[in-house]
């Protein structure tokens, strides 16, 4: 168990590390464009040379420290004075433009990717305390490192630093998901003890039970770790009522559960179910059987009842309701109305 928790917080970590290695080599990017842009369009050559020294530090320092460092206390650096620079450099801008503040924007969005929920209010003021600090060393001070009459120059800046956020919230946002998703599932997996990885995860629910020389039931110590994937899947399928949905497949169940077909299809078999439609049907009966004695049939219609129920049409309905019941939905409600 302890190595599978290993493996499972290794490969949440790669993701941590992977979009470091891809937001440095972004930042890289964009701030040489940056100091170009200063260089030649803004005719400002003090802060286009702060940029590329920035860079280059920036850059040159993760290609040293990338085989080995700590992940939490690298963001730590990172976000503490990352923010600084960029304020050094909004103490020029302040005065023509506040857009330069869009570059803090991203801080609370990496604190909570790398650090957690209270790392969001803290650096959170954090850049507002910085935003703040500008705002009044502006009102005092006087800070003229480039003189611009030029309007147009200066919408161009903006747009640039605008859509350089853009990029960076979109590789924040793409990596948010993807290790939130790797958490939930390493979370799930420890709860009911799976491994993460397992030969043949894509096998069909055929493939899987119809021979049955091929299928080693689990020991009781498995058979427990299903039902409590036997319990996400109720708690799924039956109390939040996605049986109710026409099109709900085994493969949206699993990327719910963040499990896959296979478990769930064994999950699912081991309580009694041939397979996961016979497992959608009969929850769908069963809220056909409840809607049949609550309403009365005479004000609402079978139609209205069958779609409510996740069917879509009657003849699949009437089907399935003989293969489960034994009797069609008229010999029910027959056999309903003499009890009553």
């Amino acid at each position: 168990m302890t190595d599978d928790k290993e493996f499972r917080d290794q490969s949440v970590d790669d993701l941590k590390r992977k979009l470091i290695s891809q937001y440095v080599y972004l930042m890289s990017g964009i701030l040489l464009a940056y100091s170009v842009v200063f260089y030649f369009i803004i005719k400002d050559a003090f802060f286009a040379g702060c940029m590329l020294a920035y860079c280059v530090t920036m850059f040159y320092s993760f290609m040293i420290i990338r085989k080995s460092y700590n992940i939490k206390v690298l963001v730590h650096l990172y976000i503490s004075y990352a923010p600084l620079f960029a304020g050094f450099i909004m103490l020029d801008f302040w005065k023509f433009s506040a857009a330069t503040a869009m570059w803090l924007l991203p801080v609370p969005l990496g604190a909570h990717i790398f650090l957690g929920k209270k790392y969001i209010y803290i650096y959170t003021l954090y850049i507002l305390l910085i935003i703040v600090a500008v705002s009044i060393l502006t009102r005092f001070f006087v800070f003229d490192y480039f003189i611009l009459n030029d309007v147009k120059v200066m919408v161009a800046s903006d747009t640039f630093v605008g859509v350089s956020n853009i990029a960076v919230f979109g590789l924040l946002l793409y990596y948010n998901e993807k290790i939130r998703k790797a958490e939930i599932e390493a979370n799930i997996l420890t709860k009911i003890g799976f491994p993460e990885k397992e030969e043949n995860l894509n096998i069909s629910e055929e493939e899987a039970f119809t021979e049955k020389d091929k299928v080693a039931y689990p020991n009781l110590e498995n058979t427990e770790k299903y039902n409590l994937l036997f319990n996400e899947i109720q708690d799924i399928v039956e109390y939040q009522g996605y049986y109710k949905d026409v099109g709900f497949t085994i493969s949206q169940l699993s990327n719910i559960l963040k499990s896959n077909n296979l478990y769930i299809s064994k999950a699912i078999k081991l309580n009694g179910f041939s397979n996961f439609s016979h497992y959608l049907n009969t929850c769908r009966i069963e809220n056909v059987k409840k809607l049949l004695q609550e309403n009365d049939i005479s004000k609402v219609t079978l139609m209205y009842i069958y779609t409510e129920s996740g069917f879509s049409n009657q003849s699949t309905f009437n089907r399935v309701f003989k293969q489960i019941e034994g009797v069609t939905p008229s010999e029910y409600l027959s056999n309903l109305n003499i009890e009553e």
